[in-house]
């Protein structure tokens, strides 16, 4: 039954009913046969799934169908749509590719296998092999490419377009906020994923891997060190909007940003002030529990932000669900300052002065701030609307 409470009561939206969902999969029973044959089940490129038998034949499976009745009685919408798509996605898959490239000489019906490594992780497990940042990049390099991986790339640079293009969405947004109330807060985020997986799968300590020179080509490179950026250990967009609006908007130059914590350390805010008046105000939020607050707030129109770092994982990306976890016996606070060090020790490098970025901007998106780069790098979320039939009506 759907539950209603007045704003000082209500921490977050309680209402115990479950809309059905468009592909519902409930368990049901099946009845084993008796036999000693054994076969498994397999995705076609079409998505369909199909029961291959020992004999290499091949059956292609139903859909399970189940009663309204039998729907109206289960606990909740339980799918394998999750299941498939981490089956799909996992560290597995990516080996199974590599092992059919070395069987399959035709360079025609190879795949092309790319990896990309987020800062984040290279940083994590720099200290878990107890490496400087750009060693575990070389060393990377090296353990990707001897498993048949064509090219190892940074996030770094990827994430320069990222941070470039927010800058100019955020000032496009403030000076569009009196014609259109719903511009603003501007929201931001990211998340970095890691390799320790197949480190463990191969029985490879990354420590014992020779470097191998890394690939120039879509990274952040200087020599033999990765560059980074300024700011938080989540991207720094907080830090890097932040400076470029002040400078666009009120020609204010900020060498430093001076962050104030109000409910605790994942919850901090930077204001720009001149002669008692807040000119921008923007906050950096990490976690649920922060988030949901944040959330509130908007939903009461009580947030005062113009821009909002948001990470789901306590601390942010460094402390990310897919960093290498603490041993036995670590502190994670311990692991996490380490960490920290690490990915803070790479030479921090302006977007502006990329020159590689700002090549690419001239030869493939034209210009900056031009309507192909809109086109090409940027997207728009929409709410799925809810389905509308007597299933779904709250009672």
């Amino acid at each position: 039954m759907a539950s209603h409470f007045s704003g000082v009561l209500q921490l977050t939206d309680l209402d115990d009913f479950i809309t059905p969902s468009q592909e519902c999969v409930k368990p049901v029973k099946v009845e084993k046969k008796q036999g000693k044959s054994v076969a498994r089940i397999q995705i076609e490129d079409d998505g369909s799934y199909v029961q291959v038998n020992q004999d290499g034949g091949k059956q292609k499976l139903e859909k399970a169908k189940i009663t309204l009745d039998d729907c109206l009685a289960c606990s909740g919408c339980i799918t394998s749509a999750e299941s498939v798509l981490i089956t799909q996605q996992s560290h597995e898959e990516l080996l199974k590719v590599l092992r059919n490239n070395k069987l399959d000489a035709s360079a025609t019906e190879q795949k092309v296998v790319v990896v990309s490594v987020s800062p984040q992780s290279r940083a994590s497990l720099a200290e878990r092999f107890g490496l400087s940042s750009s060693e575990a990049g070389r060393r990377l390099t090296s353990f990707f490419k001897g498993l048949g991986v064509h090219h190892v790339f940074d996030t770094s640079f990827s994430r320069t377009f990222s941070l470039l293009e927010s800058q100019r969405e955020f000032v496009e947004r403030f000076q569009r906020k009196e014609q259109d109330s719903k511009s603003l807060p501007m929201l931001t985020s990211a998340c970095p994923g890691e390799v320790q997986k197949m480190l463990e799968e191969k029985n490879v300590s990354l420590s014992d891997v020779e470097p191998a020179p890394l690939d120039t080509m879509f990274s952040s490179v200087s020599g033999d060190e990765f560059l980074s950026h300024s700011g938080s250990g989540s991207g720094g967009y907080l830090h890097h909007v932040f400076t470029y609006a002040a400078k666009q908007l009120f020609g204010e130059e900020v060498e430093e940003l001076t962050y104030k914590t109000l409910r605790n350390k994942d919850f901090q805010e930077v204001t720009l002030e001149k002669d008692g008046v807040v000119l921008l105000s923007f906050a950096s939020t990490y976690g649920f529990r922060n988030i949901q607050n944040l959330v509130q707030k908007l939903k009461r129109g009580k947030s005062p932000y113009h821009f909002v770092e948001v990470m789901a994982c306590p601390s942010g990306c460094l402390n990310g669900g897919g960093q290498v976890r603490p041993l036995p016996g670590q502190n994670p606070k311990e692991l996490l300052q380490k960490v920290e060090e690490l990915y803070k020790a790479e030479r921090p490098l302006s977007p502006e002065d990329d020159t590689r970025v700002a090549e690419l901007y001239q030869s493939w998106l034209h210009s900056v701030g031009e309507e192909r780069a809109k086109e090409l790098l940027h997207t728009r979320y929409h709410a799925v609307e809810k389905m509308t039939n007597g299933l779904i009506m709250k009672w």
